[in-house]
C-alpha cells in the first residue's frame, strides 16, 4: 500500500529470523545413542559437540561426556572428563537461580554454570569412579571435597539440595579405611535429614559392631534386624559372623527430569498482567510514544523465558528389587533425587523470579521500542507532501504500531527459555549395602517391560574386600 515504507515494515519479518539454539535438538543424536547403550556412537558424538562448542556450553558437554564414559564402565576416561569439568566450574559459586535469570541478554547466550548441587554431582562421580577402580583413598579425597561443598550449601541452600547418597557412601568408605569418626560424622549429618530411618539405624549398628562399641550397639540395637548378612546359601547370618564382605549397590535409576518450555509468555496470566504494567511504566518513564498494544501483540509470540522441569521417566525412576542367587534382597533406598531437586530449584521459585526480573525485562523491551521509534521519526520527517494531502495521520499511526510491533518481535527472540540441562544424568541415586561370604553369586535386577540396565549377571565377592556395584537402569 505504501511501497516507499516497505523496507521499514520488512523489519517485522526479519526480526523473527533470529532464535536461540535448542539444546534438546543439539544433543538428540548423542542422547539417543547413549540411552540405546550405543556408547561407541555416543562418545564421538559428544566429542564433536564439545570441540565445536562455544565456551559457554563446554561445562555442560563435559558433564554429559563424563556420564557417558561412567555408564560405559570406562571409569578412567570418565574421571579425566569430570576433572576437566570440575576445573571449569571450580570458581563458579553463583548458581543460575541466584543470578535470577537476568533478561538483559538471552540466557542462551550466557555461560552454562550449573547449579551448586550439580557441581557436587561432578565430585560425586569422580569419587564413584575411583570406587569402581578399587581406589578407596582417592575416592575419600573427593568425598572430602564434596563434603566441604555440602557444608557450604547447608547454610545458604534448602535441605533438598543435600546429597545423602554421597554422605552414606562416604561413610562406608571411611569405615573400610578405619576412619570411624568420619563415618560417624556423616551418619549424624544424615540423621538430621532422615531421622528414624531403619536402614540408617542398621548402618549405625554395623559401625558400632566394627568399633566394638557396646554402648552404641545398645543404642542402635533396633537397627540390628535390618542388617542384611548372608552365607553362600543365602541364609541370614549374624553381622558378627567371620569372613563377611560388603557389597554396596549404587543404583542410578531413571532418566532425569529435563527443562521444557512453559509455553507462550502472555498465556501466563500472572506474568502477562505484571509485564503489561511494567512496560507501561517504562514507556512513560522513557517518554517513548510507541503503542503498548503493539508491543504486547507481537510479544505474544515469545516463549516464557523461565523454563519448567518435567519428569520423563517415572516408571524407570522407581525403586527396584535386586536378586542374589535368586533371593530377593530388597530394593535400595532413594537417597538423592536429582530430578526432584532440579524441579524444586526452578519451579518453587517461579513467581519470585518473575517479580525480580520484571523491571529489567521491561527496560529491555522499551530500549527496543526507542530504537524502532528513531526509525519511525526518520520516516515521518521524510513524508513531506503526504502530510499536506492529509495522509500523514494514517501513515503515522501505522508507523507507530509497526514500531511497537518490531520492538516486541525483536525482544521476543532474545527471551526464549534456556533449555540447557544435564540430560544423561539419572533421575535418582539409590544405595543398598549387604554382607556376603566370599564366593560367586548370580545377580539380577527386577525386570519390567522396556527396562534397560547394565547390571551384571554374576558377581564375585572377595574376602576382606568391599565390592562396589554401579548399576544404571531406565525405561526406553
Amino acid at each position: 500500500m505504501f511501497p516507499k515504507y516497505s523496507s521499514f515494515f520488512a523489519i517485522l519479518g526479519f526480526a523473527v529470523l533470529g532464535c536461540a539454539s535448542d539444546y534438546k535438538k543439539l544433543i538428540e543424536a548423542t542422547e539417543n545413542a547413549y540411552f540405546s547403550k550405543n556408547y561407541d556412537s555416543a562418545i564421538p558424538s559428544i566429542r564433536a559437540l564439545y570441540e565445536d562448542s562455544a565456551t559457554k556450553d563446554r561445562l555442560l558437554f563435559l558433564m554429559e561426556a563424563g556420564m557417558i564414559f561412567h555408564s560405559k564402565g570406562d571409569y578412567e576416561s570418565s574421571n579425566k572428563v569430570f576433572k576437566e569439568a570440575e576445573d571449569l566450574s571450580e570458581n563458579i559459586k553463583t548458581s543460575i537461580t541466584k543470578e535470577g535469570l537476568a533478561f538483559l541478554l538471552s540466557d542462551n547466550e550466557s555461560n552454562y554454570t550449573g547449579e551448586d548441587f550439580e557441581r557436587v554431582m561432578i565430585k560425586y562421580f569422580v569419587a564413584s569412579n575411583y570406587l569402581m577402580l578399587g581406589d578407596l583413598e582417592n575416592a575419600k579425597i573427593y568425598f572430602r571435597r564434596l563434603d566441604f561443598e555440602l557444608k557450604e550449601m547447608k547454610f545458604i541452600a534448602a535441605e533438598y539440595r543435600q546429597n545423602n547418597a554421597a554422605r552414606l557412601i562416604d561413610a562406608f568408605v571411611s569405615e573400610k579405611l578405619g576412619r570411624y569418626n568420619d563415618a560417624r560424622v556423616q551418619f549424624r549429618n544424615m540423621e538430621q535429614l532422615m531421622s528414624g530411618n531403619s536402614v540408617l539405624m542398621s548402618d549405625r549398628y554395623v559401625l558400632a559392631v566394627k568399633e566394638n562399641d557396646s554402648r552404641d550397639m545398645g543404642k542402635y540395637a533396633k537397627g540390628a534386624p535390618f542388617v542384611q548378612a548372608y552365607n553362600q546359601s543365602m541364609q541370614k547370618v549374624d553381622i558378627k559372623s567371620p569372613n563377611l564382605s560388603e557389597v554396596i549397590i549404587i543404583h542410578e535409576a531413571g532418566k532425569s527430569a529435563t527443562k521444557e518450555s512453559r509455553g507462550k509468555l502472555l498465556e501466563d496470566e500472572y506474568f502477562a498482567l505484571a509485564l503489561r504494567g511494567a512496560i507501561e511504566i517504562a514507556i512513560r518513564t522513557e517518554g517513548a510514544g510507541a503503542s503498548v498494544s503493539g508491543v504486547l501483540a507481537t510479544l505474544s509470540t515469545a516463549e516464557n523465558p523461565i523454563p519448567i522441569y518435567k519428569e520423563r521417566d517415572l516408571e524407570g525412576s522407581d525403586k527396584r528389587h535386586f536378586y542374589i542367587n535368586g533371593t530377593d534382597v530388597g530394593a535400595p533406598e532413594i537417597l538423592n533425587n536429582y530430578s526432584d531437586t532440579a524441579m524444586k530449584n526452578f519451579n518453587d521459585n517461579y513467581k519470585a523470579i518473575i517479580t525480580k526480573n520484571l523491571s529489567s525485562l521491561a527496560v529491555k523491551i522499551v530500549a527496543a521500542v526507542i530504537a524502532s521509534e528513531a526509525a519511525s521519526r526518520a520516516i515521518e520527517s521524510s513524508m513531506g507532501d503526504r502530510k499536506k494531502r492529509g495522509e500523514g495521520d494514517l501513515v503515522s499511526s501505522l508507523i507507530r504500531l509497526a514500531a511497537g510491533a518490531a520492538a516486541g518481535l525483536a525482544t521476543a527472540q532474545t527471551i526464549a527459555p534456556d533449555l540447557r540441562c544435564w540430560r544423561t544424568i539419572p533421575a535418582n541415586f539409590q544405595v543398598k549395602r549387604i554382607f556376603l561370604e566370599p564366593g560367586e553369586y548370580s545377580f539380577s535386577l527386577e525386570e519390567t517391560s522396556g527396562l534397560v540396565t547394565n547390571a551384571p549377571s554374576k558377581i564375585v565377592v572377595e574376602e576382606g574386600k568391599p565390592l562396589f556395584l554401579s548399576i544404571r537402569s531406565y525405561i526406553n
